[in-house]
């Protein structure tokens, strides 16, 4: 969280953040390359996760940023976007 605040205070207003993960969907069992990856992270790591588009939904906009949006892409990765 605290990332996103640093970043949300460095944007411009109408500045945009980008972030590329292996979003989830909200019920945590899908895409599968995203799933697999959080069983990995789960098992490879003290507290690793992978998250759904409503958490990175809520932790952006607890942070100031709008218009939050998933943007599904060619390959395993998707984005969430947002503008400040």
């Amino acid at each position: 969280m605290r990332l996103l605040n640093r970043a949300h205070a460095a944007l411009v207003t109408g500045g945009r953040l980008v972030i590329s993960d292996f979003i989830l969907d909200p019920d945590k069992t899908s895409p599968r390359y995203g799933t697999l990856f959080a069983l990995n992270m789960l098992v490879g790591t003290h507290a690793g996760a992978s998250y759904s588009e409503p958490e990175y939904d809520g932790w952006l906009k607890a942070a100031g940023f709008v218009a939050t949006r998933r943007v599904r892409i060619p390959g395993p990765v998707n984005l969430m976007i947002a503008t400040k």
